[in-house]
């Protein structure tokens, strides 16, 4: 049997409310089918990068897919594109490697936002192969 893309779950609402500056808890819960095994990302001098390689493992982040302001997160997440820098915290970064599962698959943080308005997080969910996602809004007030 091939590979079988992860499962992502936001816990909770789907739409949440905050104020500037005010943190907002985040969950999730992810399963996935151990396929592909974890590895890390190494790349050979002179390797070319035409097509795209990353770690392989069940990974996962929180990020900021649109909104007025900036959003931080707490604890930093991992980033979702493709920043092949060393030490870029990217699973395409030489030698990045995909963090330990976390107990009962859930992996929280929160998001602080800068500016009012309403802003989509999106937790997604990497096995290095295939992929899962879900969208949560957040209605941020002055």
């Amino acid at each position: 049997m091939g590979n079988v893309a992860p499962q992502v779950t936001v816990e909770g609402d789907k739409t949440l409310r905050t104020r500037v500056g005010r943190p907002v808890q985040l969950s999730a819960i992810t399963t996935d089918d151990g396929r592909p095994s974890a590895r890390p990302i190494s790349y050979a001098v002179g390797q070319s990068h035409e097509v795209p390689n990353s770690a392989t493992g069940l990974r996962f982040s929180w990020y900021y897919y649109r909104g007025p302001g900036t959003v931080t997160f707490d604890p930093p997440r991992t980033k979702v594109w493709e920043d092949r820098r060393d030490g870029g915290n990217s699973p395409w970064s030489a030698g990045w490697r995909s963090p330990p599962i976390l107990p009962d698959n859930r992996w929280t943080a929160t998001a602080t936002f800068s500016e009012p308005g309403t802003y989509v997080l999106r937790a997604l969910a990497h096995d290095g192969g295939l992929i899962d996602f879900e969208d949560v809004a957040v209605v941020v007030d002055p």
